[in-house]
């Protein structure tokens, strides 16, 4: 186990040496969040040209380990499709207080619920929807690593909330139940069978108003990282296959299901990749997962002046933009 963890945290350190470029020419407003979880910083990003009191999407974009808000906002370069979509970003960002390495704590059981930091960055979105007009009916989810774990919790207790997820080198939701065991958890996959996590799932938004038929979302997962075992992205998608099913009728008897296909693209002037892509009875994409080939635990498509970041690609924020648009986006 020590040897296992020394890996983690050597890798996570890895990315001390790289400078940061962050793009003057985005400006962020600026906002804190205060409450019995701790204090959080996050940043607003309001497109040039959206009109005032436009009643505008939202996108919320949760970086992942060693990253800030900015960071992630030039690496994914959302703030570019914000511009063109018209949507506001929110960008939640960890304290290090809670977290020397500024990583999402989706280990810990207080936030596998409707608790802890998932509430902390609701209370967030809260906050922007209301100070800048947000349209609550069209909320959207992606996040990369640590924040793509939250988005997948996020999924599961606050269904009710956004409209489509996008998933980046994540885990599933309720990956352990301790967190005790994290290390084993991140290289080689979650100690909870998707059932299980999908179970869980299901009994954390069942007594919310409001709760959707479906849960959409997209997935990506490079095959050649040392953090973040493939094994993620094959059980985040059987999980949100499980929950779908609940989401659907209340029962798991796999009712939404219709086919399933995939497409491998081989390496051209990105690396190559497989697409899964889940149909549902109305013949909606509702769970498209991307498996990379040569990339390793970077955003598929981004800024590689910046840490965890691949220029190769194929582009995930584009694909991830082009998924919340069949949902409303």
């Amino acid at each position: 186990m020590n040897t296992r963890i020394a890996i983690f945290i050597s890798s996570l350190l890895l990315t001390l040496s790289f400078s940061s470029a962050i793009s003057a020419a985005d400006v962020f407003e600026s906002g804190s969040y205060q409450g019995i979880f701790g204090a959080r910083n996050y940043k607003v990003y309001i497109p040039k040209t959206l009109a005032k009191n436009k009643k505008a999407p939202v996108v919320v974009m949760i970086h992942g380990c060693q990253q800030d808000a900015a960071e992630f906002a030039a690496g994914t370069r959302i703030t570019k499709w914000a511009d063109k979509e018209q949507f506001i970003v929110l960008l939640p960002e960890q304290n290090i207080a809670w977290n020397p390495y500024k990583c999402w704590n989706w280990v810990l059981p207080v936030n596998n619920a409707r608790t802890g930091e998932t509430q902390v960055i609701i209370e967030m979105l809260d906050a922007v929807l209301e100070k800048y007009h947000g349209d609550k009916d069209k909320v959207f989810a992606a996040g990369m690593s640590s924040g793509a774990s939250m988005v997948n919790i996020l999924g599961n207790c606050y269904p009710e909330r956004f409209k489509a997820l996008g998933s980046h080198d994540g885990t599933q939701y309720y990956a352990t139940a301790t967190g005790l065991d994290f290390a084993d958890v991140v290289l080689y996959g979650a100690a909870n069978a998707p059932w299980v996590a999908a179970s869980y799932g299901n009994e954390c938004s069942a007594y919310t108003s409001g709760r959707p038929k479906k849960m959409p979302i997209i997935i990506f997962h490079g095959m050649n990282g040392p953090l973040m075992s493939p094994a993620h992205a094959f059980q985040i998608e059987s999980e949100f296959k499980i929950l779908n099913d609940y989401l659907d009728n209340g029962k798991r008897d796999t009712s939404y299901f219709l086919e399933k296909s995939v497409v491998f693209t081989p390496a051209t002037t990105t690396y190559g990749y497989n697409k899964f892509t889940l149909v549902n009875k109305q013949h909606e994409e509702l769970i498209v997962r991307y498996m990379i080939n040569d990339l390793a635990h970077s955003w598929s498509g981004g800024d590689a002046s910046l840490p965890y970041n691949d220029a190769k690609g194929p582009d995930a924020t584009a694909l991830i933009i082009d998924f919340f648009k069949k949902y409303g986006l």
